[in-house]
């Protein structure tokens, strides 16, 4: 009996040590069954999706940009850089990108799902491009132009 135990015991912790995202890496959407975070709608757009992964493996998911920045406002013990990795998507490729290496698009009319009007890219030609094929917006230049931003939840 004993023995059936510490075999249950041991097969226990492989499962958990393979679930845990020791990593940091954000992982796929599912717009079946994901929802954001803060506003409870589900993942529909997957390429304006945003996630936070903590140290401890835990994995927040975001419909927009928007939602995450409100999700850390409220989370602070998660702001400090080594609690947490923040991650958004070229909204052209959907390829993940840290959030202080990315750049930004913003205009009030751009769309975005919870209408925060913030696009994220890989590169600064992409959101050149994108602002100049609206005729209308700025690109904020890196993260700590970001962080100047006002969000409509902060109005």
């Amino acid at each position: 009996m004993i023995k059936k135990l510490g075999i249950l015991l041991m097969m226990s912790v492989g499962v958990l040590a393979g679930c845990s995202n020791s990593a940091m890496e954000p992982e796929e959407i599912n717009p079946e069954i994901d929802v954001c975070e803060v506003c409870n709608m589900g993942l529909a757009h997957e390429h304006y999706a945003t996630e936070v992964v903590t140290t401890d493996g835990e994995i927040y998911k975001f419909d927009d940009i928007g939602c995450m920045e409100e999700f850390m406002e409220m989370e602070t013990d998660l702001k400090e850089e080594s609690a947490s990795k923040k991650y958004v998507r070229d909204v052209d490729s959907g390829e993940w990108i840290e959030l202080d290496k990315a750049y930004y698009a913003y205009h009030k009319e751009f769309w975005t799902p919870m209408a925060n009007g913030v696009i994220s890219f890989k590169d600064r030609e992409s959101a050149e491009k994108y602002v100049k094929e609206q005729g209308m917006g700025e690109v904020l230049l890196d993260y700590e132009s970001l962080k100047e931003h006002v969000w409509s939840w902060e109005q």
